[in-house]
């Protein structure tokens, strides 16, 4: 059971990465709707999508199911925060990070560090990007790295520095690679 967090140009590229490659259930977790300035670099979103206003967790849903109907797909609408995110990421054998704040991704990071889920960070502005394996009582987790929220503004943001589509599909491809070794027991292949 995959849990992607966020369904933007990282959660969609990963979710179906992880569709294609016959997870047995994935849930898609955000907040969002589609709006039509998303379809540039969310692949699996569709101008009917924007059209209707459709909530991110829902058309992501729908689209993967297509894919592939033999893994479990939930898209579930809602917002990541502490008093749900336990509930959000139980049962997962692993998280993959596609959220859009540091607050929701140290939240995530402390879940799962409670909970001993991998989770693989992941983030992306402009034309770079970056990820984070998080193996609990193996690796640092994203606080061990971080040590504390960065100050509100001290970082670009995609509102702020935009985002190429390609270094989206770059960094979830990275990040699906890893998930698939973790979930197949091959952490240290290469």
């Amino acid at each position: 059971r995959v849990v992607v967090g966020g369904a933007g140009a990282l959660g969609t590229s990963r979710a179906e990465l992880m569709v294609r490659a016959g997870v047995g259930a994935l849930v898609v977790v955000d907040r969002d709707l589609v709006e039509e300035s998303n379809l540039q670099r969310q692949a699996l979103f569709e101008q009917g999508d924007a059209d209707q206003g459709l909530p991110k967790a829902v058309a992501a849903e729908r689209h993967l199911r297509r894919l592939n109907p033999e893994v479990e797909v939930s898209g579930v609408v809602a917002d990541v925060e502490a008093g749900n995110v336990e509930r959000l990421l139980a049962g997962a054998t692993l998280v993959l990070d596609g959220t859009d704040n540091f607050e929701t991704r140290f939240l995530v990071n402390d879940a799962c560090v409670r909970a001993r889920t991998p989770w693989i960070y992941g983030a992306c502005v402009a034309s770079y990007g970056l990820l984070l394996v998080v193996r609990p009582l193996v690796t640092p987790c994203l606080q061990c790295v971080l040590e504390e929220l960065p100050a509100a503004g001290a970082s670009p943001t995609c509102e702020t520095a935009g985002i190429l589509a390609p270094i989206a599909r770059v960094v979830s491809g990275l990040q699906a690679a890893e998930a698939l070794k973790l979930l197949a027991g091959q952490e240290g292949a290469l």
